[in-house]
């Protein structure tokens, strides 16, 4: 081989190098694809009760001071800082039930007999009978009603949460999504609330029973979500429909 046919050959080979590299960079910048556009939920928490700032203890000029998370080799490293991670564990099952039943009955009657009012019932003559009675009324009112409701939900899913923010008396904030794509169905799970550091466990897991204030949804979109709503026409039929 020739050198000039062999230096040809190796500018190919380290184009297409460089095009199937260049590819790749492309593809993982691109990241997830979303079915439509696509905000991230973000919520600005504010305690409802107004919480005191205490005072930092002041260092000792110890190199390993007892705020370091590493200060203690035997120490339990839990999620206590911003940006440490924690597992949440979904759990959570409702069941409500509710009756009401209404029964009301009403039975009035009136009835008058004047016999004499300033002469008026003899001018009347025969319109009015002898012992007859001169008004007569009487009204009678029924209702029933009765009402049934019953809703059973059970949740289970696994989120990770970041620590967004920790408060003055050690609480965290934490709040965290979940972003899963399988063949064009599209599952979004957002989850957010306040955390005690000693309901967090040693894998830094934590139960959503045990999360305060918490915001929990779970969304899809995409063809099978889709499918779950009428059309567009049938919606405004509905809406139009006398019955």
């Amino acid at each position: 081989m020739s050198p000039t046919r062999r230096t040809t050959t190796l500018d190919r080979t380290r184009s297409a190098t460089l095009l199937a590299a260049l590819a790749i960079v492309a593809t993982g910048c691109a990241g997830v694809q979303h079915i439509d556009e696509y905000q991230p939920k973000k919520r600005d928490y504010q305690s409802p009760v107004e919480l005191v700032e205490t005072r930092s203890e002041t260092p000792n000029g110890s190199l390993f001071s007892r705020t370091h998370q590493g200060a203690f080799f035997f120490q339990d490293q839990r999620a206590m800082r911003i940006g440490d991670l924690v597992t949440v564990n979904v759990t959570e099952d409702a069941n409500a039930e509710r009756d009401a039943m209404t029964d009301l009955t009403r039975d009035a009657g009136v009835s008058l007999d004047i016999t004499k009012f300033l002469g008026l019932v003899q001018l009347l003559g025969n319109a009015v009978a002898q012992g007859g009675q001169l008004i007569n009324a009487g009204q009678t009112s029924d209702f029933y009603g009765k009402g049934q409701t019953s809703r059973t939900e059970h949740v289970r899913a696994t989120v990770p949460a970041m620590v967004m923010k920790v408060l003055p008396n050690g609480n965290l904030f934490i709040e965290g999504h979940r972003v899963i794509l399988v063949n064009d169905e599209e599952h979004h799970f957002y989850v957010s609330g306040l955390a005690r550091p000693l309901d967090i466990l040693e894998d830094n897991s934590i139960d959503s029973s045990r999360i305060a204030d918490l915001q929990m949804e779970f969304t899809g979109r995409g063809v099978i979500t889709e499918k779950q709503h009428p059309g567009w026409l049938q919606r405004g039929l509905d809406i139009i429909a006398p019955f």
